[in-house]
């Protein structure tokens, strides 16, 4: 609030420059702004965008209203085929394991890191 009123009287002064008259009548307007607001409601700033619609929604609302609207884009389908791919599978979740292939174990002269040990004649 202070540097609002900073801005007010430098630019109010006599030898002000057009860059503090400009600052100057900023902070008015934000000055109004704040003074004519309503309890519980955001400020309304002069050139400031609105708030978008859904800025004070419920996140669960706007993930039901978001899968609403992405259901209603998708291309209608035949009602036979939508509950035979609608219908879960009666054993539940099954999910196949697969065991890893084994590979041959390298000679001791072809592993890196090891030299193959002499014998002495």
């Amino acid at each position: 609030m202070n540097a609002s009123l900073q801005a007010i009287r430098e630019a109010t002064a006599a030898d002000a420059t057009a860059e503090q008259k400009a600052q100057g009548a900023a902070a008015c307007r934000a000055i109004l702004a704040a003074l004519e607001a309503e309890p519980g409601k955001p400020i309304a700033m002069p050139g400031a965008p609105p708030p978008h619609p859904l800025a004070g929604i419920d996140p669960g609302q706007a993930l039901d209203l978001l899968i609403a609207r992405l259901t209603a884009a998708l291309p209608k389908e035949d009602a036979k085929a939508t509950a035979a791919t609608a219908a879960p599978d009666p054993r539940g979740l099954r999910i196949a394991f697969v065991a890893p292939t084994r590979r041959p174990a390298a000679p001791a002269a072809a592993r890196p890191g090891r030299t193959p040990t002499r014998r002495k004649p």
